[in-house]
């Protein structure tokens, strides 16, 4: 090859290296994976209620329960993608005032809160529109139809007051009336308060008449009230068979004593001796801080109950949490349903944080997305405790079982049922 070809080769080699290196140059960047945000150090449950009136008894157990339910769930179950869960709560005493004052704090507090906790319906109602302006997401035990309805940002615990008398009413027709051959004859005195006031509407009378119970006397006593011997004689005149209440903690033991002193408490479910009645309340109320209160006299006291009690020793979380109580020496006083159903939603919670951080990761995890994610809940079973469907009419389960207490433990008669859909009729599909 001449010096001159060979000169041509070679600027030929180097036009083509220089055009490829031009074009490798020019190309577009491969996209990288975007990072991902920093975890951030703790995750934080936020709740607030009573610790220092009437609710007491309950909330003291809720706090309790969300303490060691934590130290188990950041243990072993890892907590939140690793990263570990704190609860901050703080006392209300039962006063809406208070209630919007810790929301208000909680509200400027670091980290933002996703979720809160409460246990009041009157507090509840009070902060509906707040948790939807904010997009903070609420659990609450206080559920009424003014709070949950329209569907915002507040979840029930369990099922709607409404629903749960629907479903001891069921039990009432289907199981107590047809063993006895009796017409069920209900009463219904009950708590003076929004809470207590929740199954004092037509959607209740109006199911009442269609299975074929007869509501025969309705009244009320005041939360702090402890005889309510008026209001039982008139029960009595009334022909009552069954009495139920919609309160919690010392509301039952106040309609038990005022019926055994007037010889009327009748603690076999299906004796129908003349003037006695039997007694029924909501989840609440067939409590073990309503038994452990009541002693005998709860005794037969039956009732819808959608979590589960601590007698119920072959669940997963009454196993979990039994170890935790012991662990920590529990009292009798705070081994009562609180503490199983603050941890079950706990529970809950904290699986869809965990299933939102896994999908979108940490910077989308927020009150929305978390929302969303209970809204996908079908027959979920918090550590097999109980039974939660959510769905965007209806942000209440809408599953329980009728419990009865038995030698004072809690014990369930009836596998679980479907409650009626007794929420306010332009809220109806």
């Amino acid at each position: 090859m001449n010096k001159n070809k060979f000169k041509s080769v070679c600027l030929a080699v180097l036009a083509i290296l220089l055009a490829t290196a031009l074009a490798i140059g020019c190309a577009a960047p491969k996209a990288q994976p975007a990072a991902k945000s920093a975890k951030p150090g703790k995750v934080v449950l936020y709740h607030f209620g009573d610790l220092s009136g009437p609710y007491a008894p309950i909330t003291a157990a809720i706090v309790a329960g969300l303490n060691d339910f934590l130290e188990w769930y950041n243990t072993e179950g890892g907590g939140v993608d690793g990263v570990p869960v704190e609860q901050v709560f703080r006392d209300t005493g039962g006063k809406v005032d208070a209630a919007i004052a810790a929301y208000t704090a909680f509200r400027e507090a670091k980290p933002y809160p996703i979720v809160e906790c409460l246990y009041q319906s009157a507090e509840s109602e009070a902060l509906r529109d707040r948790f939807i302006e904010d997009k903070i997401v609420s659990f609450t035990a206080g559920a009424s139809p003014t709070c949950i309805y329209p569907p915002g940002y507040q979840f029930a615990m369990s099922p709607a007051y409404t629903d749960q008398i629907g479903a001891f009413m069921d039990w009432l027709v289907n199981d107590w009336a047809k063993k006895t051959n009796q017409k069920p004859k209900l009463a219904i005195l009950t708590w003076d308060s929004t809470f207590g006031r929740a199954i004092m509407v037509p959607e209740v009378d109006d199911y009442a008449k269609k299975v074929g119970v007869d509501i025969v006397y309705k009244g009320t006593y005041g939360v702090r009230e402890v005889d309510v011997a008026t209001q039982m004689t008139a029960v009595k005149a009334s022909g009552a068979n069954w009495v139920y209440d919609n309160t919690a903690a010392h509301g039952p033991k106040v309609v038990h004593q005022a019926a055994e002193a007037l010889g009327m408490l009748n603690k076999s479910t299906y004796d129908t001796t003349p003037g006695k009645i039997h007694r029924a309340s909501c989840v609440w109320g067939v409590d073990e801080s309503s038994v452990n209160l009541s002693g005998e006299l709860a005794e037969g006291m039956v009732g819808p109950r959608s979590w589960a009690s601590w007698a119920m020793t072959d669940v997963e979380g009454v196993k979990i949490l039994t170890a935790q109580a012991n662990k920590h020496n529990r009292s009798d006083y705070e081994r009562v349903a609180g503490y199983l159903v603050a941890s079950g939603v706990a529970y809950t919670v904290l699986d869809c944080m965990n299933r939102v951080v896994k999908e979108l990761g940490w910077e989308k995890l927020n009150g929305e997305k978390v929302r969303a994610e209970a809204l996908k809940l079908r027959d979920y079973s918090p550590l097999g405790m109980s039974r939660l469907t959510y769905t965007p009419d209806k942000l209440e389960p809408t599953q329980t079982r009728i419990c009865q207490v038995k030698d004072g433990k809690i014990l369930a008669i009836t596998d679980w049922v479907t409650c009626p859909d007794l929420r306010p009729y332009q809220y109806r599909k």
